[in-house]
């Protein structure tokens, strides 16, 4: 095993964050791995999940949790009405789904970078630090606030394929309140943060998520990395046009 391969291997036996994009009907069932599952299962070893929140009454049944998720999307169709283009609509059937790795730093990394960008009165942080205290991001994050990146700053957990601008708070499926946002929002946020900041080409990008840089990289190296895997996923979800939903 090369020193990359034990690296992304090792990573993945950690607490991480991951982002899924697909059918939640996949995603509630279990019928999904994320890249520390996939490397483990290539590998012969055993993985084992630790999880931030409980599951303990997860429903396993891929038919009982696409009910569920087709149900509680007309529900929030309805509760949204005419803040909606047109009602929310997903391939629930089936089973083709995109994950990557941002990571919490990386997230977090990505986050600051952008309160930063439309904030460059004030000094941007060399390393990563928690952004809940941020001056930047304390001036963005609000819903208030006029923002360039709302999709991205504002801690969303869900967004939906479907073309709008704010963000909102709302049971999710499983009924904890989360954030939304918009798919498509999100995809032109991260090319307009790319746009003010670094104006990297798309092979760039790419290779900006070879290698993890590691959580006590720079802010900047944490940035790119959450930013390639983000602008991946958001493609994948704009073109299958499918959610995004973050997992932790």
């Amino acid at each position: 095993m090369g020193c990359c391969e034990k690296q992304k291997f090792y990573r993945g036996l950690l607490m991480a964050l991951d982002v899924y994009a697909g059918p939640l009907t996949v995603y509630y069932s279990g019928q999904w791995e994320n890249i520390g599952q996939a490397e483990a299962r290539k590998r012969g070893f055993e993985y084992h999940q630790i999880r931030l929140r409980d599951e303990s009454d997860a429903v396993g049944d891929p038919e009982t949790v696409r009910r569920m998720v087709v149900d509680w999307r007309q529900g929030l169709s309805n509760a949204l009405g005419d803040n909606l283009p047109s009602r929310l609509d997903w391939d629930e059937q089936t089973e083709d789904y995109m994950t990557a790795r941002p990571d919490f730093e990386g997230l977090g990394a990505l986050i600051l970078w952008a309160s930063y960008a439309e904030h460059p009165d004030l000094p941007r942080p060399e390393q990563y630090v928690d952004f809940a205290e941020d001056p930047a991001y304390g001036r963005s994050a609000p819903n208030d606030a006029q923002s360039h990146f709302p999709a991205i700053i504002r801690e969303t957990e869900f967004w939906l394929p479907a073309d709008f601008e704010f963000t909102f708070k709302a049971p999710g499926p499983n009924g904890d309140a989360v954030m939304f946002s918009s798919a498509y929002g999100l995809f032109r946020q991260l090319r307009k943060l790319n746009e003010m900041t670094w104006q990297a080409d798309q092979q760039t990008i790419q290779a900006w998520s070879v290698d993890w840089p590691g959580a006590s990289a720079s802010l900047e190296a944490l940035a790119k990395y959450a930013f390639s895997d983000m602008v991946a996923v958001a493609s994948y979800a704009c073109t299958k046009r499918m959610p995004i939903k973050l997992d932790y």
